[in-house]
């Protein structure tokens, strides 16, 4: 390789050129990378299918619609998991696949396999629904179409017809959809007793409303010239032609539909609710839409492509109607990037001034100045071969990258100054300098890439999250290995020379860096004949790392994220009405509404919508509110400042149980609460006792809160009892019954209107006065089959009040109930799941335990952590093996390592943080980066002893040698780490993320610099002192061949 160092001082155009397309291609194809928040595929592929069956029982749904489909579907190849939710009127099943599996392969199995059994299926159920999740699985983007003068109805009309299918047709949205939308209809709104007065029942008034708005060709006149089309059209026009349809005639006189009832305009859904809250704009009619991001999307370039899209839609908007973009997940990322770009430039300036400190020769930093650049754009042009995004994971690769790139750099730079300070000439000096390193720099890149090389093999989330920093890293690596064998001793031949002259400054500075010196080679004595001591250290280093690590918090992700939002979780009771639920999420929003419209508080906007997300979509019991926040640079406080300044007006609203969050997610999930535990068994009775004493015990435990289990039978439920005898004798059929209860209660579309070429719905239902009390089922009546008189339900139909389960739900085909919970004060979700753990082991061992939402990526990812930490180090240690050729002196190296990981573990317990994601990447860096300066002194140590030197003097010598070049590579990896760490003071898109990294990195390089300085050269000694030359076998050779 030296002959490449060679090749590059003597054709110094040739390296140029070469640093040239680096950086040509490297710009060309940073432009062309796509821009996200997380790495592209974290989200498993999944399959959801529904299936509405209009007012069955979650019993019924689970038993006749749920169980088929699962055992239809369970043999399907790729399967992780089958969750299914049974609840009124619907069948909710959930696949995910492994991420092998290719999404549309998966889908069309599924709806082959539902097809053969559909026929099995309850007649009046609807057909399956069969869709993708994977794509756009999370709203990218939440827009607002708000008036004062436009009633929601109307502006729901107008974004239906005109702008879902105007967004729908951006590139890159997946789906779009309507939140808060109440669907324009026409409802007609029966009194049963006018029904009954003018003797008729429900069943006649759906045929007469449905016989009566057909459209049927009727043929053609064929006349000599031409033929004319005969067209019996829909009789219904408008909503004035629906109230005149005659019903009946009695005694001359026609009953018409408006009769009968009230004919009205009306929401299909009335019991959706969505708002939108601006401080200078309160209360308007607004309508949301949802723009969810096609599977692997740029959720910034989406951004961009929108935002051009409602300037294009606003000048077409009608008088009246205001569109907005209420949030964009696209800003947070937008501003965490550019706060990672901000931390790359900086970090490049402080490593240079570092670099002029020691070497005091402005020529000298143009080297690394020059190499930094080129390694760090180049990296660009392989993130693009590799098919890899901009996005947290590989921006924190770049940055830790720069620590990396700068010690080749440095190191080869340092070497080359050195021979100038002994008097060389700059051409020879490159020549003599970059020999002396060369192996180091190769033996460190190789060793690093072997650290990273285990995680492209993880699998789960832990692999999609490392396995694009391992390649980023990797690529830098060794695009820097290039740079510093190939610019850096070509630009130190043309640039260094010794300069005659320093500045004040300079000269200060390496006055203290002497007397430091002085003082590192008496400790070195010191300490260098002292080995049991140190061999004590080293144990206690190891025992009180492995402590520490064990009482330091584990999440998944950083602790108190702040992404410019946070989120308020509502829920009134059980058997809460729709109207209830709708009051006390005002009364929620009311106390909000001051913090909103004070100008020193750093609110945008409020955005609230009953029922909730995800899972709380179909309970009317629950709302939830999103408190969107001003730009980090625009306020003083964090999220979790102003969380706990809104705490207090939350939680205390009688009648409701509220609490803030601030979302903090790797991957999509149903599941608001950071705990989530699934526990099955043979029977819901089982399930029912086991929870009700796991949930006693886990009460007692101050760190959890709001615990709370999916399947309660506390949901009233009225029970209509049918005296079948009686029905039989009075000539009523079970089915008569069922349909005129379902309709009147439920709700019916029966047809459409069409009015200027817009369909809309005609739903049939009882009046709200008329559905809120059982005993309004008296006044319904069914028509005879044996007497064709009218026979009141009163007669054949008693009430039973009861408990019911309001879902039922199954996890991998068995009975199942989930457990969630929210974490108070420092307390870990780790902590919480090895509590619950140990106390359902405890409490109901018979049961299986499974794992949700946060919960499920928290134990995949630590599972894998000790695994890839281990072969992390075996990597390590056997590259090293093989470069050293030796078996002992890799251990030498290897002691380092737990030094830098205890410096790691104090440092995230000194600035809170946690043992996450982001650290545990850090924690495997720091195997690579740590190991650099015991190399460069083995290395060092070895080349003395080749040239004749004694183990013990090779070994002092190497450590005074190398101190300078450790000492700047140290120091620049520290000064990169400053941007994380300083950077974080004060609110900040991602900083969590960078805290956790920053100050892990700067920890563990702290304490194992200066550590490794006295354990290395000491070790060394105690296992090198008998081994082998590294040129025995040269030597050896030698001799025979001389002989």
């Amino acid at each position: 390789m030296h002959n490449f160092c060679l090749l590059n001082i003597r054709r110094p155009v040739l390296s140029a050129v070469f640093s040239l397309l680096l950086v040509v291609f490297g710009l060309y194809t940073f432009f062309e990378l796509s821009t996200r928040e997380l790495p592209k595929n974290l989200q498993p592929p999944e399959v959801v299918i529904s299936t509405n069956y209009t007012g069955a029982s979650p019993s019924i749904i689970a038993s006749e619609i749920s169980e088929p489909i699962e055992l239809a579907i369970g043999g399907a190849e790729g399967i992780k998991s089958i969750d299914t939710i049974s609840e009124v009127g619907r069948s909710t099943i959930k696949i995910e696949f492994f991420s092998s599996i290719k999404i549309d392969d998966a889908a069309n199995d599924i709806r082959e396999r539902i097809a053969r059994i559909i026929d099995n299926l309850p007649n009046d159920s609807k057909a399956p629904e069969v869709r993708k999740a994977s794509a756009g699985f999370s709203t990218s983007m939440w827009l607002s179409v708000s008036s004062t003068s436009w009633d929601s109805l109307d502006i729901g009309d107008y974004v239906k017809r005109n702008l879902i299918d105007a967004f729908s047709s951006v590139p890159g949205t997946g789906r779009v959809i309507i939140g808060g939308i109440n669907e324009k209809a026409v409802r007609v709104y029966l009194n049963p007793i006018q029904l009954s007065a003018n003797d008729l029942d429900i069943s006649e008034v759906e045929i007469a409303i449905r016989k009566n708005n057909i459209a049927i060709p009727a043929g053609t006149i064929e006349s000599n010239n031409v033929d004319l089309t005969l067209d019996l059209g829909k009789t219904y026009k408008d909503i004035e032609s629906i109230k005149k349809l005659p019903v009946k005639k009695i005694k001359g006189k026609t009953i018409t539909l408006g009769d009968l009832g009230k004919v009205k305009y009306g929401p299909v859904s009335e019991k959706t609710l969505f708002k939108s809250q601006s401080p200078d704009s309160l209360n308007e009619n607004t309508v949301g839409i949802g723009i969810y991001a096609r599977t692997n999307e740029s959720t910034v370039v989406l951004s961009k492509n929108i935002r051009e899209k409602i300037i294009e839609v606003n000048k077409t908007l009608p008088d009246g109607l205001k569109l907005s973009v209420s949030f964009d997940r696209a800003t947070y990322i937008k501003e965490a990037i550019q706060m990672c770009y901000q931390s790359i430039i900086l970090a490049l300036f402080l490593v240079v001034g570092i670099i002029y400190l020691f070497l005091g020769n402005i020529r000298a930093t143009v080297v690394p100045a020059v190499t930094l650049p080129v390694s760090l754009i180049g990296a660009c042009l392989g993130l693009w071969i590799f098919g890899l995004t901009v996005n947290v994971f590989t921006l924190l690769a770049i940055i830790l990258s720069v620590a990396i790139v700068t010690d080749d750099s440095v190191v080869m730079t340092e070497s080359i100054y050195h021979r100038v300070e002994k008097g060389d000439e700059s051409l020879t000096a490159a020549v003599t300098g970059s020999k002396n390193v060369i192996f180091a720099i190769i033996s460190t890149s190789i060793i690093l890439l072997a650290t990273f090389a285990p995680l492209l093999f993880i699998g789960g989330i832990s692999g999609t999250l490392f396995r694009e920093m391992a390649i980023t890293l990797s690529i830098t690596i060794v695009i820097s290995t290039f740079t510093a064998l190939s610019i850096a001793p070509m630009l130190a031949s043309k640039l260094l020379n010794k300069k005659k002259s320093k500045h004040k400054l300079i000269l200060k500075f390496e006055r203290i860096f002497d007397s430091f010196g002085q003082f590192y080679y008496e400790t070195l004595n010191y300490w260098i004949k002292k080995p049991k001591i140190i061999i004590w250290f080293m144990v206690f280093v190891v025992a009180f790392a492995t402590l520490l690590f064990k009482i330091t918090p584990k999440t998944l992700l950083e602790r108190d994220p702040d992404r410019g939002v946070y989120i308020v979780f509502g829920k009134t009771d059980e058997s809460s009405s729709f109207e209830y639920t709708v009051d006390k999420a005002e009364k929620v929003e009311k106390r909000l509404l001051p913090l909103l419209q004070d100008k020193k508080e750093s609110y945008q906007k409020l955005i609230m919508r009953v029922p909730g997300f995800g899972r709380s979509s179909q309970s009317y019991n629950s709302f939830i509110i999103i408190a969107l926040l001003d730009n980090w640079k625009d306020r003083t406080d964090s999220a979790q400042t102003i969380v706990r300044k809104a705490i207090g007006k939350i939680v205390t609203v009688p009648g409701t149980m509220a609490f803030p969050l601030t979302p903090n997610s790797v991957r999509v999930s149903n599941y608001q609460k950071p705990v989530v535990v699934t526990m099955t068994g043979p029977t819901y009775e089982s399930l029912f006792k086991w929870q009700n004493s796991v949930i006693n015990k886990l009460r007692k435990n101050k760190g959890l809160a709001d615990i709370t289990s999916d399947y309660t039978k506390n949901k009233p439920e009225v029970q209509l009892v049918i005296d079948e005898n009686k029905a039989k004798d009075l000539g009523l059929s079970i089915q008569a019954i069922g349909r005129s209860i379902e309709t009147l209660f439920s709700g019916k579309n029966v047809t459409s209107l069409n009015e200027n070429g817009k369909e809309y719905p005609i739903i049939l239902q009882a009046d709200i006065k008329d559905r809120r009390k059982t005993e309004s089922l008296s006044k319904i009546f069914v028509r005879s089959d044996t007497t064709g008189k009218l026979i009141s339900l009163a007669n054949v139909v008693s009430f039973e009040e009861r408990g019911s389960a309001k879902l039922l739900t199954r996890y991998q085909r068995s009975k199942s109930i989930t457990l969630t919970a929210r974490l108070v004060g420092g307390y870990t979700l780790n902590e919480a799941l090895n509590f619950i753990e140990k106390t359902i082991d405890d409490e109901a061992p018979k049961a299986g335990i499974f794992y949700k939402g946060k919960s499920l990526d928290l134990k995949e990812a630590s599972s894998e952590l000790i695994i890839i930490f281990a072969l992390a180090l075996v990597s390590a240690y056997l590259v090293m093996a093989g470069t050293f050729n030796a078996w002992r002196q890799p251990l030498v190296v290897m002691l380092t390592v737990p030094l830098a990981a205890l410096g790691g573990l104090i440092f995230i317990l000194l600035f809170n943080s946690t043992i996450n994601i982001f650290s545990q990447i850090a924690l495997i860096v720091l195997i690579g980066i740590a190991t650099k300066n015991s190399i460069l002194i083995v290395d060092w140590a070895n080349q003395l002893r080749v040239s004749g030197k004694n183990v013990e003097d090779a070994i002092i010598e190497s450590c005074l040698r190398r101190f300078r070049p450790i000492m700047m590579t140290s120091l620049s990896t520290l000064i990169a780490m400053i941007p994380l760490i300083v950077g974080n003071i004060g609110p900040g898109a991602g900083e969590g993320i960078r805290l956790a990294v920053g100050c892990t990195i700067f920890g563990g390089m702290l304490i194992s610099t200066f550590l490794t300085l006295f354990t290395t050269p000491v070790f060394y000694l105690l296992l090198c002192k008998k081994s082998k030359r590294m040129d025995e076998v040269d030597i050896q050779l030698k001799k025979e061949f001389s002989k």
